[in-house]
């Protein structure tokens, strides 16, 4: 049974449903574990009997659930939200599950998908770089955040009963310190899987590029027309898509127009469900329908772009 889970607030609950039915496109038997962590009424109109809702009240007696929630809801519901994606991983896995892949709610899904699971077939462990830029002298900030940031987004990996070991690691990682403390090494919850392939054996990087699309590697991961299809760099078709605020803006400013039908098809999605996108990304009213002054700002942005390019390529003469 193929099974991916997601942690969310209850008001991101049309997300998350929007990421289930971009999950069944490709396969109409697979589940979605949803744990919501605050005590909001849920709206059950648009919820499948695949999607299961879970309530923190269910995980209260799970180790390490009351000690997160004493030491980050009070401060930052997003950062116990966080620290329990090893700790929800573990319970579906204990409650029966022999792989789990975790997503956050605001991913979505437009090609098939089912090879991750393959992958742990034979790995106890699966995770995504970043790809943030790996040229320093070419954009020095992306290049630090391989060291700020982390090397694997915490946005997406895959478990199965054998990694539990790392999903309890994980999870002590995250009672000990969540939050960005930089001078520290830390980065909230993403950090730590920094230390994965050391500690885990049968731990693989998923080097698809496709997989997990989102600002941050548009250097890396170059996306690319070829016969009508979005490819990226030349090689891989776009899996899935991170459409946070960061992303959707840089979209409908221009800068990454390839994935522009994507996230049209992600509008449509929550149409489709009664819901409207801009109720939950606040950017995309602003950035879809700009006014005139917004869009003189861009294409200054985009002159000042191509004159550094010129530029590069003059001193490399």
């Amino acid at each position: 049974m193929k099974t991916f889970c997601t942690i969310i607030t209850s008001d991101f609950l049309p997300k998350a449903i929007v990421l289930f039915r971009s999950l069944q496109s490709f396969d109409q038997k697979v589940k979605l574990q949803v744990l919501v962590v605050d005590s909001k009424d849920i709206d059950s109109k648009n919820i499948d009997e695949s999607l299961t809702i879970f309530s923190i009240t269910q995980l209260s007696e799970y180790p390490l659930v009351k000690a997160l929630y004493k030491k980050y809801a009070h401060i930052n519901l997003d950062e116990f939200r966080w620290s329990l994606k090893p700790v929800f991983s573990s319970y579906l896995l204990l409650s029966g599950y022999d792989k789990i892949i975790y997503v956050d709610c605001d991913m979505f899904f437009v090609n098939d998908y089912n090879f991750l699971f393959d992958e742990l077939d034979n790995n106890d462990i699966i995770l995504t770089p970043h790809w943030n830029s790996t040229n320093p002298l070419d954009n020095p900030h992306a290049f630090l955040s391989n060291f700020t940031s982390g090397m694997f987004s915490a946005g997406f990996f895959g478990v199965t009963k054998n990694g539990l070991n790392a999903m309890t690691w994980w999870a002590n990682a995250c009672h000990f310190m969540m939050g960005e403390h930089i001078e520290n090494g830390v980065n909230d919850d993403q950090r730590y899987l920094d230390l994965f392939p050391v500690l885990f054996e049968k731990m693989k990087i998923i080097r698809h590029r496709g997989c997990n699309i989102g600002s941050w590697n548009y250097e890396e991961s170059k996306r690319v027309l070829l016969n009508g299809q979005v490819f990226i760099n030349e090689k891989y078709p776009v899996i899935f898509i991170h459409f946070d605020e960061m992303l959707v803006s840089t979209i409908l400013k221009g800068h990454d127009q390839l994935l522009l039908p994507y996230l049209d098809q992600y509008s449509l999605a929550f149409e489709s469900e009664e819901y409207q996108l801009d109720q939950f990304l606040h950017s995309y009213k602003k950035y879809k329908y700009p006014g005139i002054f917004m869009k003189l700002k861009w294409g200054l942005r985009i002159k000042t772009r191509i004159k550094k390019w010129f530029y590069k390529i003059a001193e490399s003469l």
